[in-house]
């Protein structure tokens, strides 16, 4: 049900409420091959002053990942705090990659405004180490979890024929 994410912002912007309080659980897609196993939760408090609205709240999620360099499994957690400032005006809005592109007119689209800003802050290279060893480039054996029996040597450093 994507529409039970689009949230009816109308009367927030007309001036007829203050502050409007979202808490809901999102479904996040999968993104460049990381996994969101379970809804990510949005807890956001919005007002709005003049053509602007203002969010302000907490988004967490948990993801799941292969190690860039041993591919082992891996289950992460994500907290954001968020602040932002959307334009509500129509010409914010139209641009495809400004911060407004989550309102359409009077909506606010929780689920497009969660996946952005999880797929931006979700790391570029998900290790399960800061000093993970990675696999060795001959045998493909882990060497996190001690050391490869190839003819390499412990470092995979020498070179196979």
């Amino acid at each position: 049900m994507a529409s039970s994410n689009k949230i009816d912002i109308g009367g927030l912007l007309a001036g007829g409420r203050q502050q409007m309080v979202v808490d809901q659980r999102v479904a996040l897609e999968p993104f460049e091959g990381i996994a969101f196993p379970h809804p990510a939760h949005v807890h956001l408090e919005m007002r709005a002053s003049g053509d602007v609205l203002e969010l302000a709240g907490t988004l967490d999620a948990g993801y799941r990942a292969e190690c860039d360099r041993c591919l082992t499994d891996l289950d992460r957690s994500i907290h954001l705090e968020i602040e932002e400032q959307l334009d509500t005006g129509p010409a914010a809005q139209r641009d495809p990659f400004g911060p407004s592109n989550v309102l359409t007119g009077d909506r606010l689209d929780v689920k497009d405004l969660a996946s952005q800003l999880v797929y931006t802050a979700v790391p570029l290279n998900v290790l399960c180490e800061p000093d993970c060893k990675g696999l060795c480039p001959a045998c493909g054996e882990n060497r996190n979890t001690g050391a490869c029996t190839c003819d390499s040597g412990e470092n995979g450093d020498e070179q196979h024929g």
